[in-house]
């Protein structure tokens, strides 16, 4: 890789894409292994008495050692590549030179909706992550509900912003990445209202295995969130975020004003 002469470290954002998809990836893998390993019974406990064969996520990460570490630490790490990128995919929406609302108020406000959606869901992931269920119920709840209500507004209204943009249509990764971006966001909708729909079932009716459906679907639902912000790789495919002698610090290399399309 290339360094420019003020460059004193030059990260390629593939790296941070692959920590926002391999750490909680990891977590939630090495964390389910475990509970289902060594902490079976108390996992898979439900206050039905019904059989049930996979914990849920909260069991499977927040009440036994060392799966609560595991999920914190690794949780912590992904946060901060996470957060720059809010802040560049903002910045690589308002400078597309294909942009048909060109000056655009409204879409510059919406842009920087977005960003604080994805900051917002930041955020409460990580109180998620930081208290547990078993140790505040009420708020552990309120920062799910905030955490999931963030998460869908910012999927939909982000792709959304990604295909006015007019980078949907720049390249063939552009095209690529909206149609992953609809995947993504549809499986985690579908998913979150499925989960609703068999948590309400496993508290009214008490049905062996409705709640390891449930468990299954919590899973889905967080692969399909790291999958739909893994897709900023075709959105930086190339680019990276260097660290500068010159004034100001940090200097995020702005995309080309020239596109061209993928052979």
């Amino acid at each position: 890789m290339a360094f420019g002469d003020d460059d004193i470290i030059s990260i390629p954002f593939r790296y941070f894409v692959f920590c926002i998809g391999a750490l909680p990836s990891s977590a939630l893998l090495i964390c389910v292994c475990i509970s289902v390993l060594y902490h079976f019974e108390q996992s898979t406990s439900t206050h039905c008495e019904v059989p049930n064969w996979l914990p849920s996520i909260s069991a499977a990460v927040s009440t036994q050692a060392p799966e609560k570490y595991i999920w914190r630490i690794l949780i912590g790490l992904h946060i901060g590549p996470r957060l720059a990128l809010s802040v560049a995919f903002r910045n690589f929406l308002l400078s597309s030179p294909l942009r048909q609302l060109s000056g655009s108020k409204q879409f510059r406000v919406l842009c920087n909706v977005a960003c604080v959606l994805n900051l917002l869901e930041n955020f409460f992931l990580l109180a998620l992550t930081s208290i547990s269920s078993t140790e505040d119920h009420t708020l552990h709840a309120k920062c799910f509900g905030g955490f999931a209500i963030c998460s869908i507004i910012y999927m939909v209204l982000s792709t959304w912003l990604f295909s006015e943009s007019g980078r949907r249509r720049a390249t063939n990764l552009g095209e690529r990445s909206y149609e992953y971006k609809i995947l993504g966001a549809a499986m985690f909708i579908v998913c979150f209202a499925l989960g609703g729909y068999l948590y309400w079932r496993h508290n009214t009716y008490c049905e062996p295995g409705i709640y390891t459906l449930f468990a299954l679907v919590e899973y889905s639902a967080v692969l399909s969130n790291i999958f739909f912000h893994c897709t900023v790789y075709y959105d930086f495919h190339g680019k990276c975020i260097a660290l500068t002698s010159s004034f100001g610090g940090v200097n995020y290399s702005p995309l080309p004003t020239r596109i061209e399309k993928d052979t």
